[in-house]
């Protein structure tokens, strides 16, 4: 058995596999949550395992977990990839369903993973801190969510992916303050502009990427690689970083509109 555990929903494409293939190389046991399974040779640098989960079923990620535990061990390592477009539509022509389902997914699925992990960790309850200055409690895992550039300002036709993604970064700090006694580090990445399968779609149906780029110090979008490294460094090494949400955007937030 690896020493490791990494839950990764999302995990079969886009930003999700790449930092399947990043846990892995660093010799993780991993296992994706999605709805379609990941590419096969995405598991040939060591034990990847796959469950067909909705991330909002309860029942069933607990279920999958579990059922993960039984070959590779408690999961002591989340990322939440899992998501969804929004319409991009003005709030007025937003369908209340549709908008219901952007919130559920990736709020309530961001909610419903996170507990799955701290449940399976929690043991005896919290972790008792040491005496010296720099003697804390030992680390028993760590999550990082995933936010959006989409969530630093107001943006048209955003009023349900962006205040999703919003709601996450709220949502990372709740949970670093309450899961910190149990060992547990919470923190978040806003990815920037990432060419990533949902957005080449968004490309395909018209989206202009060169108006995108003109406005980004760096001039160029992100690839998945470089978003799952900022991910890899806050869920293995950060060791004292817990309750912050980290842009990854080649300057993007930083430019006033």
């Amino acid at each position: 058995m690896l020493t490791e555990h990494a839950i990764v929903t999302g995990g079969s494409s886009g930003i999700g596999l790449a930092v399947v293939r990043r846990l892995l190389t660093r010799g993780l046991a991993v296992t994706v949550l999605d709805l379609q399974a990941p590419p096969d040779e995405a598991g040939q640098e060591g034990l990847l395992q796959f469950f067909k989960v909705d991330a909002t079923d309860e029942d069933a990620v607990r279920a999958a977990f579990e059922k993960a535990a039984e070959k590779a061990g408690v999961p002591s390592r989340l990322v939440t990839c899992h998501g969804v477009r929004g319409e991009f539509k003005p709030a007025l022509e937003l369908d209340l369903k549709s908008y219901r389902r952007v919130l559920d997914i990736h709020l309530v699925g961001t909610l419903v993973t996170a507990r799955a992990l701290a449940a399976g960790l929690a043991g005896d309850g919290p972790v008792p801190a040491g005496d010296g200055p720099t003697e804390g409690r030992p680390e028993r895992g760590a999550i990082v969510t995933i936010s959006s550039t989409t969530a630093y300002r107001g943006w048209a036709d955003q009023a349900d992916y962006g205040v999703a993604k919003a709601a996450i970064g709220q949502l990372t700090q709740n949970l670093a303050i309450e899961w910190a006694p149990l060992g547990i580090r919470v923190n978040s990445v806003a990815p920037g502009h990432t060419l990533t399968p949902m957005v080449q779609e968004m490309v395909d149906q018209g989206y202009d990427v060169s108006a995108t780029k003109a406005r980004i110090p760096m001039s160029r979008l992100a690839t998945p690689d470089e978003m799952a490294a900022a991910i890899e460094h806050l869920l293995l090494d950060a060791s004292y970083t817990t309750g912050v949400c980290v842009p990854v955007d080649g300057g993007w937030t930083v430019v006033g509109k």
